[in-house]
């Protein structure tokens, strides 16, 4: 049975992609959020799992000793090791500002964020994907995180833009490292979702200047997604996939 664990599962994409996976009956997920009893939709589906596929782990991405204790139980109830890790929790406090008008302190907490906890997550889960068949992790990024198409969205999200950025090159220089160990580390952009938290900080810069921009529904994008991490061989380690499986530029 493939096992899959995910990040920031208490709502939007994160709680989606648990959705989504738990349409095949071969897969086990572990759905981890800072409070995962708080969660309406996991508590939705955890009481309409039958047959204990779905398991909840609190898990608390900022935090070095909540990372290490979610590991630790995670262990316990996957002994023989993890498939799949989507690190998919991201904040965005900038929004559409210009570099004169970003707070900087925002600026930075923003970018700690973004590079420290996927470092931490992978670092305390790497045994269990050793351990695993498939030895796949998967980032969620943002297509704004592209050096190539940033003069294309001037002033758009650039606080998450830069810290995107360096996320894509924190998995674009520590892929190649972990591909000798028969582990895939990809990178994914899940489209625009309005209805998220982060889409939604950028719907009016995509009505005035993005019109035909496709506006996803969560399910779609997890759909995709899942395709996507599904799909991955070693052979693309440090690619940079949008939600439907083509490549895009770093």
């Amino acid at each position: 049975m493939p096992s899959y664990l995910i990040t920031g599962t208490s709502r939007g994409l994160g709680l989606a992609f648990v959705t989504e996976l738990l349409k095949d009956p071969s897969n086990t997920v572990v759905a981890t959020a800072r409070n995962t009893a708080g969660s309406a939709g996991l508590k939705e589906l955890k009481a309409q799992d039958k047959d204990g596929r779905l398991l909840l782990v609190d898990l608390d991405v900022s935090k070095q000793e909540s990372i290490r204790a979610a590991a630790e139980k995670t262990a316990q109830l996957l002994p023989g090791g993890l498939d799949h890790l989507v690190s998919s929790a991201g904040v965005s406090s900038t929004g559409v500002q210009t570099f004169e008008e970003v707070d900087l302190e925002a600026l930075m907490s923003d970018l700690n964020f973004t590079i420290t906890a996927p470092i931490l997550l992978i670092r305390e889960f790497l045994p269990l994907i050793r351990d695993g068949d498939h030895k796949r992790i998967l980032i969620i990024s943002s297509v704004l995180g592209s050096i190539q198409r940033a003069a294309f969205t001037p002033n758009l999200a650039n606080g998450y833009s830069i810290a995107r950025a360096a996320l894509n090159m924190l998995a674009r220089k520590w892929s190649p490292v972990l591909k000798t160990e028969g582990i895939t580390l990809a990178i994914l952009h899940p489209g625009w979702v309005s209805s998220t938290d982060i889409g939604d900080g950028i719907s009016e810069w995509v009505a005035k200047y993005a019109p035909s921009l496709e506006n996803l529904t969560v399910e779609r994008s997890a759909a995709d997604c899942m395709k996507v991490l599904n799909g991955l061989t070693v052979e693309n380690a440090g690619e940079f996939f949008n939600h439907d499986g083509t490549d895009l530029p770093f």
